[in-house]
């Protein structure tokens, strides 16, 4: 089918770019523009929430509308396959924020060296690291891409979706325009919003989370805890609105019931039996938080492991990608690919360089073996290829669980030390993040014949530049913010740290101070697994929660939970009226928002590391 439709876009491909090259430098640093703002931005939304967002089709729609804009003084149309690269460049330094584990592993590995009085990772480590292991997972992808793009045709959604966004744009240009402006007006108000109630002398800081408190209802709560303390309620949070736009109804829902659970049953019965302890309102979260991951982690693990297993066929044709990945005779004749392949022999050279740095960093950075360093990369090497083909076929990538897979593996190879576990987990996680990101790039590619060598190219330059634009956003808000902690909770962190803290301590030390949480993760793990088990029966589908949301809503505050019910419940019921509208223009508004307030908190990071006193 999709090979019907490159056929049918020849006219749109016929136009005069095509004989120009798409390798330009305005494609390309549109793209970084717009990739590294996604990119800040990802590292707030992926502090307060878990997750981050593309974005290629982001940076694809504003660098088409932007150069329509310039159309009369140009010298020359900024063309479909430029926006390609644009796109590509985007794509690359806008995911830096999860695949340079700004967002995951690296605040986790500093919450386990500030307990043992080490300093932060110093930026240079800090970004030479993140490139190294970002580097392989472009590597990772380059060999795998005929066989899973060429061959078997995987869907890859994103990729595709993008590929039609860019098709249409060229199509009919007025639309991008539109999609454009709904995101530049979002991401301006989300701003102001943001900054208007961090102002203090404005008086509108106590806003920024409405709850009961608000309306002189201070007397209610649940068995003696005040929902003030237990932080239920709403927030004004734009990013928080934008989020439940893009993560849809069913997993609003879920966030929505997790957190009733956690924070309207479970912490509660906890302060009533004197399990925690809060001398006031304002411990309670802090206090609880630490009983509460426990189930709500362990559900978010297992139901990881458990989708990864039920994939089992997806496992077992990695096997046969492997084998396949470099025999391209196995084509059917006449195959049409996109032109200029990378060469192998770059590839062996480049996956030889990525290798060599990604291990010995590991070894004077995080005193990891050279040798566990390699096993990492070649362990890694498998589990991306299994990333890779998940994405394609579901467009879901189980980072997660694959950097699970490799704390497991080495606790056991290398015991007692967490250090180890978290960094080589970082290598997997990096690896399978890369190389699906770059395996959507690649399918729009192939679908709209750009050269395969200069995508690669294009990819390689984002993950450089997202790199120091993440990392410099992390280090702004890790100087201005506590992570994890009430602004910045750190879903992931949280999971990451407490994964190794039972590898490396064992359970009895973990638990020791904690009565009643093992029994709980026990709990939460089983439920975890059974959930998803469900969630495979037809018709039971739709009634099952999604258990990865459901336990996220265990470590992040409850205003954060019910607003991104509310923005996917407010979308949900404007798309049972207009579901074109909602199709057009929902991505757009819920992007814009996000950066718009992630921009505006690096900017009052700035502000408080200044010692600028009214915010």
């Amino acid at each position: 089918m999709q090979e019907s439709q490159n056929h049918n876009s020849g006219g749109v491909l016929a136009e005069a770019e095509q004989s120009a090259t798409e390798f330009t430098l305005r494609a390309v640093a549109s793209g970084l523009v717009v990739g590294c703002l996604i990119g800040a931005s990802n590292v707030c939304i992926g502090l307060k929430i878990g997750w981050t967002f593309g974005a290629s089709i982001t940076a694809a729609v504003l660098s088409f509308a932007f150069f329509k804009s310039l159309a009369g003084v140009l010298s020359r149309p900024y063309g479909m396959r430029e926006n390609v690269i644009t796109a590509t460049a985007g794509s690359s330094a806008g995911t830096m924020a999860s695949a340079g584990g700004m967002t995951a592993c690296i605040p986790a590995l500093e919450m386990i060296r500030h307990e043992g009085g080490l300093e932060p990772l110093g930026f240079g480590m800090l970004t030479i690291w993140a490139i190294s292991i970002a580097f392989l997972g472009v590597f990772f992808a380059i060999p795998l891409r005929h066989q899973m793009v060429v061959v078997e045709k995987l869907r890859y959604p994103t990729g595709t979706a993008a590929a039609e966004t860019i098709k249409a744009m060229y199509a009919s240009g007025l639309e991008a325009v539109k999609k454009a402006r709904m995101l530049m007006i979002a991401g301006l108000a989300a701003a102001v919003i943001k900054i208007l109630l961090s102002i203090k002398p404005l008086g509108l800081v106590s806003f920024a989370d409405i709850g009961f408190e608000d309306f002189g209802l201070t007397s209610l709560g649940i068995m003696g805890v005040s929902f003030l303390a237990l932080k239920i309620g709403f927030s004004l949070s734009p990013m928080m609105l934008g989020a439940g736009v893009l993560i849809g109804p069913k997993v609003g829902w879920s966030l929505l019931a997790g957190s009733l659970v956690t924070w309207g049953i479970i912490t509660p019965i906890l302060m009533h039996k004197g399990i925690i302890h809060s001398p006031d309102a304002a411990g309670v979260y802090k206090n609880a938080i630490k009983w509460v991951l426990w189930p709500g982690v362990a559900m978010m693990v297992t139901a990881g492991f458990t989708s990864l297993a039920l994939q089992y066929k997806t496992i077992g044709a990695t096997f046969t990608s492997l084998r396949k990945a470099t025999h391209a005779e196995e084509v059917a004749a006449g195959e049409e690919d996109a032109p200029d392949p990378f060469p192998m022999k770059w590839w062996f050279i480049g996956m030889a360089a990525a290798t060599t740095l990604t291990t010995s960093l590991a070894y004077i950075f995080f005193g990891i073996p050279i040798w566990m360093g390699i096993m990492a990369v070649v362990l890694s090497l498998f589990i991306a290829s299994i990333a890779v083909r998940a994405t394609g076929e579901t467009d879901i990538n189980p980072v997660g669980a694959m950097g699970k897979i490799t704390q497991a593996i080495y606790a056991a190879v290398h015991p007692g030390v967490m250090t180890t576990n978290i960094m080589t987990a970082g290598i997997t996680a990096a690896g399978a993040s890369q190389s699906g990101d770059l395996m959507h790039d690649l399918k729009v590619g192939y679908m709209l014949k750009v050269s395969i060598r200069k995508q690669v190219f294009a990819q390689m330059i984002g993950v450089i530049a997202g790199v120091f634009a993440s990392a410099a956003v992390y280090r702004l808000l890790t100087a201005a913010y506590e992570v994890p902690g009430e602004d910045l909770p750190g879903p992931a962190v949280l999971t990451w740290y407490t994964m190794a803290k039972v590898l490396g301590e064992g359970i009895r030390v973990t638990f020791d101070k904690l009565p009643g949480a093992l029994w709980a993760a026990v709990v939460g793990g089983l439920l975890g697994i059974i959930i998803t088990l469900l969630g495979r029966v037809k018709s039971l589908k739709k009634w099952m929660p999604s258990p990865v949301a459901f336990g996220i809503a265990f470590v992040v505050p409850a205003f954060n939970s019910i607003t991104m019910w509310l923005g996917a419940f407010i979308i949900y019921l404007i798309e049972r009226k207009k579901p074109e509208l909602v199709e057009r223009f929902a991505p757009s508004l819920a992007s814009g928002l996000i950066a718009g307030e992630g921009l505006m908190m690096v900017v009052i990071a700035i502000l408080l590391i200044m010692g600028v006193k009214w915010v």
